[in-house]
């Protein structure tokens, strides 16, 4: 009984220098948002002659997490999640809120609104989300979206446009918060292009 009280003495003082005999710092937990979409000159005339629906987001893999994921560049093909750096909902959810806003500010249909299946409308736009991850290089890190775009016209069924959209945006500093901004700037240039491809098909 003695050897076990012993023991049991030994290993708590031996928990105790490890920890240094004082307190230790918890890393604690850090969420994100993307920025608000500014800067949108709205059209006089909607794009699109109807209204559009915008389906939810496809992910797959890790993208299914709010884990911000990051890319080293000596190792290009492992892909890490932050342990706690998070965003405040689902890379889906938040692409979805983020992409609906722009094309509400932009006027790019007569209306917009989330994919409800008790709501038919005239268009529907549906994406899946590729790439949404942070690039580290030596000096600096950028944000990274790769994200598919397709446009749908319910009325004829048929495929309007469908395009993947790449785009890259250099973080102000190695702070979490500039790397959310550098997100919600990458989308914003993507949208851009898209509202431009849709301005192409003279619908």
């Amino acid at each position: 009984m003695l050897f076990f009280r012993m023991l049991s003495l030994l290993l708590a003082l031996g928990i105790s220098g490890c920890m240094g005999g004082a307190s230790v710092t918890i890393p604690h937990d850090h969420y994100y948002r993307l920025p608000a979409t500014t800067s949108v000159t709205p059209l006089r005339t909607p794009m699109l002659p109807g209204t559009l629906e915008v389906s939810a987001i496809q992910t797959s893999g890790m993208l299914h997490e709010r884990s911000i994921l990051f890319v080293r560049e000596q190792q290009p093909l492992e892909v890490s999640p932050y342990h706690y750096y998070y965003w405040v909902n689902t890379p889906s959810s938040l692409l979805q809120q983020h992409l609906l806003n722009y094309l509400r500010l932009k006027n790019l249909a007569r209306s917009q609104h989330r994919y409800r299946s008790d709501t038919p409308a005239d268009f529907r736009l549906e994406s899946e989300l590729l790439h949404f991850e942070r690039y580290i290089r030596k000096n600096a890190s950028e944000a990274r979206v790769e994200l598919e775009l397709v446009l749908l016209d319910n009325r004829s069924k048929r495929v309007l446009l469908r395009k993947l959209y790449r785009h890259n945006i250099k973080t102000r500093s190695a702070e979490m918060a500039d790397t959310a901004d550098a997100f919600g700037k990458a989308l914003n240039a993507i949208y851009r292009q898209f509202a431009q491809d849709v301005a192409a098909l003279n619908l």
